[in-house]
């Protein structure tokens, strides 16, 4: 059974069924100018798919993206700015992950050149102006002739291979593995008409988990973090250990649990065990079983006989905080309340904040070097620069000597390879993630290591 779906209309009564049958991401639509406003997902759509448990992924197309005269440049500008606002504004969609427009018929070199070349430079002009918006992934939907001169023009960074096999170039393109996505045939899951889609090994092809509406405390006393009396274990993965959407290797990875992260199992499905990470009794995905070991007691954290959750098993509700808007709004108030001349010198106050409202209990610190030695004293490793995963801390060089330690602190939400992230810091003026280099690139400091929470 497939568990990746694209579907063209809503179908949110439809959510738990197709959860039930193995179903981890639902891809659907925005349309500037459909006349099927089915076609189109809604904001209950999307809450109603996000509480069965389900990602989702985005694709804009046209009312007539099977013709070649619906694309040029404008048409290109026109979406892009109607894709990015409805995603921030109406979905919640949260920055880095990828908006795909689709090219829905067997475009020649020529149309591609002269039309759908211009059309894909609109996006990215649009996709580039500063409005305050959180930054998306440009993602291309087509033929294999398609995407491959996409991506050789580096309009797009992520491709999604049409089912129609006739279509120029398509076999060339799927044997390429260049494809982040790849289009089957159409199908009925959970009574839902569907095309099952195929992501590529080991890559993020854009979805995102839905943040649903939720308080955030405002500054003050922080609620205490909760303890688990329950029974738990301890991953025993060097590397890490992938936690996924469902019982099997063909499901989504979620996450990737670091070595020695505290879980606490719910129930096994053959040789996976169903994970809860806060200790709530609420399901957090599927680990392989045989990746686990009894924790026992964690030195330093037990207290009279009950197991207080580590850091790393916070890392999804601290990235949450770090790609929402209320999160991220919620962080600035704190640093704000507590460092008059913020943003200015912010970064580890904003940063302190995140932690905090994530439920890792660091004190509000000012300098990027001392909430660094904070958070490493806590016991999180130090990582080279191009191993950074999304829930790391970057700490970047020190060229400003006065006072000595680092020049800035930020959090990384999501990577592009070993050099670009989507980070959330101090430096917006709006509440939202957004690019940053490792290497300085764009003229910014250089990271000089990432900390990781154990």
């Amino acid at each position: 059974m497939a568990s990746i779906i694209d579907v063209s209309s809503q179908c949110p009564d439809k959510a738990a069924a197709l959860h039930a049958a193995g179903v981890s991401t639902v891809i659907r639509y925005y349309s500037r100018d459909t006349i099927r406003p089915s076609k189109r997902l809604s904001r209950d759509e999307a809450e109603a798919l996000a509480g069965a448990g389900l990602r989702l992924g985005v694709v804009h197309e046209a009312r007539r993206g099977d013709l070649a005269e619906s694309f040029e440049h404008a048409s290109g500008i026109a979406d892009a700015r109607y894709a990015r606002t409805y995603g921030a504004s109406t979905i919640g969609q949260p920055g880095g992950s990828a908006i795909y427009f689709a090219v829905d018929f067997d475009a020649t070199a020529a149309q591609i050149r002269n039309l759908v070349v211009p059309y894909f430079r609109g996006v990215v002009d649009a996709f580039a102006e500063a409005t305050g918006e959180p930054d998306y992934v440009v993602g291309a939907y087509g033929s294999g002739a398609v995407c491959a001169a996409l991506l050789d023009a580096q309009l797009v960074k992520k491709t999604w291979l049409a089912q129609s096999r006739g279509w120029m170039g398509h076999d060339e393109f799927l044997a390429s593995r260049r494809w982040n996505l790849q289009q089957s045939m159409p199908t009925s899951i959970a009574g839902v008409e569907c095309d099952p889609d195929t992501a590529s090994e080991g890559e993020d092809f854009g979805s995102f988990l839905l943040g649903l509406p939720s308080a955030f405390p405002a500054p003050g006393p922080l609620p205490a973090i909760p303890v688990s009396t329950r029974a738990s274990m301890r991953v025993n993965a060097r590397s890490g250990l992938r936690l996924r959407a469902g019982p099997g290797e063909n499901f989504d990875i979620l996450q990737i649990l670091p070595f020695g992260t505290l879980v606490f199992p719910l129930k096994s499905v053959a040789s996976w065990t169903l994970a809860d990470l806060q200790g709530d009794g609420v399901a957090d995905g599927y680990v392989s079983s045989g990746y686990l070991v009894d924790a026992g007691s964690v030195p330093g954290v037990a207290d009279g006989g009950a197991i207080r959750i580590g850091d790393a098993v916070r890392i999804p509700e601290l990235i949450r905080q770090g790609t929402s808007a209320e999160g991220l709004k919620s962080a600035r108030l704190r640093a704000k309340a507590e460092l008059p001349q913020y943003p200015t010198n912010g970064c580890a106050a904003h940063l302190s904040a995140l932690l905090q409202q994530a439920g890792i209990d660091v004190p509000m610190t000012f300098g990027a070097g001392k909430l660094a030695q904070v958070i490493a004293n806590r016991g999180w490793t130090r990582n080279d620069v191009g191993s950074q995963q999304p829930g790391d801390i970057g700490v970047c060089f020190d060229n400003d000597p006065t006072p000595a330690g680092a020049d800035h602190v930020y959090l990384v939400v999501g990577t592009s390879g070993p050099d670009e992230m989507m980070i959330a810091d101090n430096q917006r003026r709006t509440d939202a993630p957004h690019t940053r280099f490792a290497s300085g690139r764009g003229g910014k400091t250089p990271t000089e290591y990432f900390l990781r929470a154990v």
